[in-house]
């Protein structure tokens, strides 16, 4: 995106649904999670991302609808989510928190679940985001209801500028494997190629549509097919793989969860491709800085192109919580230690919306990763945000040392 500034509509002034709540009388926890922020509706610690050329600035917040999935994912974070979790976001609670982020700057919203398409308010909340004033709204989806044309019509129609396929194997037998659904890969398949076909004939996604890849034990070995696969025969020209995050069904799973060493040279492969050969988007995420070879730590053109710490937008999160996520305030999780789970000091929990607030790049960075005693001697801790508890649960921390930033090509 090379920092290119977006326009910005004006809000709808046909009539809007009331929101619920009065925000300046907000009730916010005093007793779990972050102290209230000071103003709006998180606080973004500074210097949390790299300075980038490439990433898009409009400022971007996803909105959980709830945890209900028609995947069952071998490496699902979620596991088996109680039946409140499982319940989807009252679309009254839907339009006032879209109103609350648009107020507060944001011009990017994402959908997540479970699985997003399955909410009943769906193109309703697309709709409602566009009428606000959003410029890039997207969805992180399995796609399988998208193989319907009649729904993917009516989605696109109502203001869908970006989609994520979560997909993670080039073959039926891989993908049908890790979602556990018999028939997937085909659904997902016939997904593609529609918004293909809407893209290219109708110009729809104007932000853009790509493959999520999560990298596991399973399938890292394929990961050269898979880009000739999504690249090649199914058209995508956006890839972005991510290390698998070890917690929920995956969690101490070490035949799910492989050490990095065996991975990275796969990793390495894909970028050779996609620099020499394929020639379109490719990123990567969740690699530590020391376990990448020294030929790309090095190389900041490089980094910046295909590392998605780089290129991934500011963040905020928004999702339903009964506050057992969030720790009391002023006190800080241990980052050396990996075994009390991910509760967090950087999560704003809003007792009225029963909803937990926070910057995707500081969660990770602060609660979900865990930084290892080499960390407190690494220059590169701007850039790396450290490694998956989950993983440190399974292989623990001694293949990890410092870097020294005298030692690479990067300016920070």
């Amino acid at each position: 995106m090379h920092g290119t500034k977006h326009p910005v509509r004006t809000a709808s002034t046909g009539d809007t649904p009331a929101r619920t709540g009065d925000d300046s009388v907000r009730r916010w926890s005093p007793e779990i999670g972050a102290a209230p922020p000071q103003s709006g509706l998180i606080t973004v610690q500074p210097n949390n991302q790299p300075d980038s050329e490439w990433r898009d600035t409009r400022k971007n917040v996803e909105i959980n609808i709830g945890k209900a999935c028609n995947n069952r994912c071998v490496f699902c974070i979620d596991g088996l989510p109680k039946a409140e979790d499982r319940s989807y976001m009252p679309w009254p609670q839907m339009q006032a928190e879209l109103g609350r982020w648009f107020d507060e700057g944001y011009r990017s919203v994402g959908f997540l679940g479970g699985e997003p398409t399955t909410y009943p308010k769906i193109c309703q909340s697309v709709a409602h985001a566009r009428e606000l004033g959003f410029t890039r709204i997207a969805i992180a989806t399995n796609a399988t209801k998208m193989r319907l044309t009649n729904f993917t019509d009516r989605i696109l129609d109502a203001g869908l500028s970006r989609v994520t396929i979560s997909m993670h194997g080039h073959t039926a037998a891989l993908e049908d494997r890790l979602t556990r659904v018999p028939g997937n890969f085909e659904k997902k398949c016939a997904a593609i190629r529609y918004l293909v076909h809407k893209r290219r004939t109708e110009g729809a996604l104007k932000d853009g549509l790509s493959v999520n890849i999560v990298l596991n034990g399973w399938n890292y070995r394929y990961l050269p097919k898979m880009m000739h696969f999504f690249y090649q025969k199914m058209q995508v020209d956006d890839l972005r793989v991510n290390f698998i995050r070890p917690e929920g069904y995956a969690e101490g799973d070490a035949d799910l969860t492989p050490e990095y060493s065996k991975v990275v040279p796969q990793l390495i492969r894909a970028i050779v491709l996609a620099e020499t050969h394929f020639k379109k988007v490719f990123t990567f995420g969740g690699f530590p800085m020391c376990v990448l070879p020294k030929s790309l730590r090095n190389d900041a053109d490089l980094l910046s192109r295909y590392m998605g710490e780089y290129r991934d937008l500011s963040t905020a999160c928004s999702i339903r919580s009964d506050g057992g996520d969030v720790i009391p305030p002023g006190q800080k999780p241990n980052p050396q230690s990996w075994v009390d789970g991910p509760k967090s000091s950087v999560v704003h929990y809003d007792d009225v919306e029963g909803r937990a607030r926070f910057n995707w790049q500081d969660r990770k960075r602060n609660d979900l990763k865990g930084q290892p005693a080499a960390c407190s001697r690494c220059d590169l801790a701007q850039v790396c945000e450290g490694v998956w508890k989950g993983y440190l649960e399974i292989w623990g921390d001694k293949a990890f040392t410092p870097v020294r930033l005298q030692d690479t090509a990067l300016v920070l």
